[in-house]
């Protein structure tokens, strides 16, 4: 359903639907955004290689705290914005599942009193952050809750780290799964809080919460790092992360606004809670294309982080090739950034995300010679080495399920790219790019 927003700059990226976009770090602008549902089928490809106030957890044996589960799954819901509805939707999906001896799931959830038409009055109408041990069957007001954080940023990368160690040491698991839920902007960041200003995760921030949340716990790795928000599977995210999970699933375009089939893949971990990392990402991107079957453009995808860096490596090469290329590259890296399929369509500008695939395939059909092709080659076998599982509705079929950032003017770049991505030799080549080849 399309909604309506003030236009103020104070939200992230968009789920599909749900319409306010980030244009710069720190800085948001409204845009509406409608969900399309074209009847034209779905094509899929899955393949799998492999101060707080606290009141103690429901006294339920098979759910008591520090019992070792087979998996905690780690739910971080930033919805201090105009997502909040959306997220206890979520919530109640999940409950219908619940936390089980054999899989404990747990979510911090921040909502939003808002006097737009959007806030939602549910659930007791609490606001601030509350952390939840979800209960099948449960209903996400306060007298469900563990714990009352009182109003916290769920921009801060200390809120998330606190999250997640909260989470590992009072359901320690064998394995640990930890999804972000909120408004995406790739590689600008995630998780906006209105009430803070519009703060919101960078990149450098995530992976210094994810690191601080490692060295609390002890941990080396968690297994699944997913996100249930627009936009996130784009190299410099993965590139991110990939220190601290083996597996990734998020978007590489937009979502539409009810996110991930939350009921199918939490009752098929609690099936058979004994499937690693793989196979669950796997049901994950199934069950969410799945749910999307009449949808045209939706993505999704799971990637190997262990060889993410395979990945960021050969795209370090490409942009070599391509900065140390002949003077005719240039209209060559120019027609196949214009023939490249883009996501986010309506608001190409803002995000420029180019699917970093069909991108590598198409420098060789633009003309491109010698180091340029073979570097491009190399992109393509790497990429496809790392994706575990891919699933798309038709628009998408064609592409590789990751994206980089590829604006298509100077004009549009941002500058903040050069500290906020990890991929520093990218960044190189496109100010080369838009400074020198396009003159």
């Amino acid at each position: 359903m399309l909604q309506s927003f003030r236009a103020t700059p104070s939200y992230g990226a968009p789920r599909y639907g749900a319409a306010p976009t980030r244009t710069m770090p720190r800085a948001f602008v409204v845009a509406l955004l409608a969900l399309s549902l074209c009847a034209l089928g779905v094509a899929l490809t899955v393949g799998i290689s492999a101060a707080t106030r606290v009141r103690p957890p429901s006294a339920v044996a098979a759910t008591a705290p520090g019992a070792v589960a087979d998996w905690t799954v780690l739910v971080y819901m930033a919805s201090d914005n105009n997502l909040e509805s959306a997220a206890l939707t979520n919530l109640r999906e999940i409950a219908r599942v619940g936390s089980s001896a054999q899989v404990k799931i747990v979510a911090q959830v921040d909502r939003i009193a808002s006097p737009e038409i959007w806030d939602d009055t549910t659930a007791g109408n609490w606001a601030g952050t509350k952390r939840f041990l979800v209960q099948p069957g449960m209903e996400p007001d306060a007298a469900a809750a563990v714990q009352d954080l009182g109003d916290v940023n769920t921009g801060n990368p200390t809120t998330l780290a606190d999250f997640i160690t909260w989470g590992m040491t009072t359901y320690p698991a064998q394995h640990y799964a930890l999804v972000l839920w909120s408004h995406g902007a790739a590689w600008q960041g995630l998780a906006n809080d209105q009430t803070a200003g519009g703060d919101s995760l960078t990149l450098p921030e995530l992976g210094t919460a994810l690191e601080t949340a490692r060295t609390r716990t002890g941990s080396a790795k968690l297994d699944l790092i997913g996100f249930d928000a627009c936009l996130m599977a784009q190299l410099d995210v993965f590139q991110t992360i990939a220190p601290y999970a083996q597996v990734a699933v998020a978007s590489a375009e937009l979502e539409p606004t009810h996110g991930w089939a939350w009921e199918a893949w939490l009752k098929a971990l609690t099936a058979n809670p004994r499937q690693d990392a793989r196979t669950i990402a796997g049901v994950i991107v199934e069950s969410y294309i799945h749910s999307y079957q009449d949808t045209s453009d939706v993505t999704l995808a799971a990637f190997d982080l262990t060889r993410i860096d395979q990945v960021s490596a050969g795209l370090n090469r490409l942009a070599g090739a391509l900065l140390t290329g002949t003077p005719g590259d240039g209209a060559t890296i120019a027609q196949a950034r214009t023939a490249v399929e883009v996501y986010a369509p309506n608001t190409t500008e803002q995000f420029n995300a180019v699917d970093l695939g069909r991108l590598t395939h198409l420098l060789a059909g633009q003309g491109a010679t010698g180091e340029v092709v073979a570097a491009a080659a190399a992109m393509e076998q790497a990429i496809a080495h790392a994706r575990l599982a891919y699933g798309a509705g038709v628009s998408h079929r064609d592409d590789s399920g990751v994206s980089v950032y590829f604006p298509a003017t100077a004009a549009q770049y941002l500058r903040a790219y050069e500290h906020d991505s990890p991929l520093t030799h990218w960044a190189a080549f496109l100010k080369a790019y838009h400074h020198s080849l396009l003159g």
